[in-house]
């Protein structure tokens, strides 16, 4: 995801962010060493795991003293699902008989 973000950041700074859904709290994080917005969003999407709906990310720059909310919109993937490899119908005579 771009944020296309023309706030400062540095290496050092002090990021603090937190994505809330719903009025819970999904992830929090607190870090340095972080280039971009973009890494901070990645890295508490990774924290938060599968989550459904819109979210509000808030992220904080305590050593600058900016903040910047954005909003997030995510759907649950699809469980893998098993299925039985489908047998094949027997033949009798000229039709076939179908398992059910």
């Amino acid at each position: 995801m771009k944020t296309n973000s023309n706030t400062p950041m540095s290496a050092t700074d002090k990021i603090v962010a937190q994505l809330e859904s719903n009025g819970r709290v999904l992830a929090r994080v607190s870090v340095s060493n972080i280039a971009s917005i973009d890494e901070v969003v990645g890295m508490v999407r990774a924290l938060a795991g599968k989550f459904m709906g819109l979210a509000q990310l808030t992220i904080r720059n305590q050593t600058q003293g900016w903040s910047r909310v954005i909003a997030l919109a995510s759907r649950r993937c699809a469980a893998p699902t098993y299925s039985r490899p489908a047998s094949r119908p027997a033949m009798q005579g000229r039709q076939y008989l179908i398992p059910f």
